[in-house]
């Protein structure tokens, strides 16, 4: 099983990219995060993800603004890869 799951949404045009994430969450099993490519920082999601049981991350991203890592905030192993990649 794939640890990244890349999502590139930063092409894409509202709310494409909000339906697009939160469809991508529903996939995430143990072990896994989710990696989103976006121009701009998703806000809302943000509130959505806390309240849903998720933690994540915002850095600087090489394909577009930002790289946006989620994963399931009960997944301390995906935790600890999240900040050794940092």
């Amino acid at each position: 099983m794939k640890q990244e799951i890349t999502l590139d949404v930063h092409e894409l045009q509202p709310p494409e990219p909000m339906q697009k994430a939160l469809d991508a969450l529903h996939t995430l099993g143990d072990g896994q995060y989710l990696k989103i490519i976006h121009r701009m920082q998703p806000f809302p999601l943000y509130d959505i993800l806390t309240d849903n049981g998720f933690k994540y991350k915002v850095t600087t991203g090489k394909v577009s603004a930002f790289d946006i890592y989620v994963w399931h905030a009960k997944d301390k192993e995906v935790e600890k890869i999240i900040k050794d990649l940092f």
